[in-house]
């Protein structure tokens, strides 16, 4: 899911993108928590493989370094800004608020980071 490495992995973009990476496992993760806390009693299981796997075939497609669909990158970052936001809001929902704060937050925070080094 995340930027494909050409380069060793060293300083404080190194550090970033091992962040980003560990925030989209998280990102799947909650997803899944939100689906289990969401979905009716008889399909919880499916609703727990299935929205991960949702997510990620989503982002395979249009927000991997080797996405099927080359988008503009202002597009990316809008459709990846709502992906983040949708699932610290679903965790918000079912009344897990600071897991979804904080994701979203530090989602934040490594986008800032990765733009701010990304001529390094």
């Amino acid at each position: 899911m995340s930027e494909q490495l050409s380069e060793p992995l060293h300083g404080v973009r190194g550090a970033a993108l091992i962040v980003r990476f560990l925030l989209e496992l998280a990102m799947l993760t909650g997803a899944a928590v939100v689906a289990w806390r969401l979905g009716p009693d008889g399909w919880r299981w499916v609703a727990v493989v299935l929205a991960p796997l949702a997510v990620a075939v989503f982002w395979g497609l249009f927000l991997a370094e080797k996405a099927r669909f080359v988008l503009a990158e202002s597009i990316r970052f809008v459709l990846e800004t709502a992906l983040f936001l949708g699932v610290g809001a679903g965790l918000i929902a079912v009344g897990l608020t600071w897991p979804g704060v904080i994701g979203v937050a530090l989602w934040a925070a490594d986008r800032i980071v990765l733009a701010v080094t990304k001529n390094e």
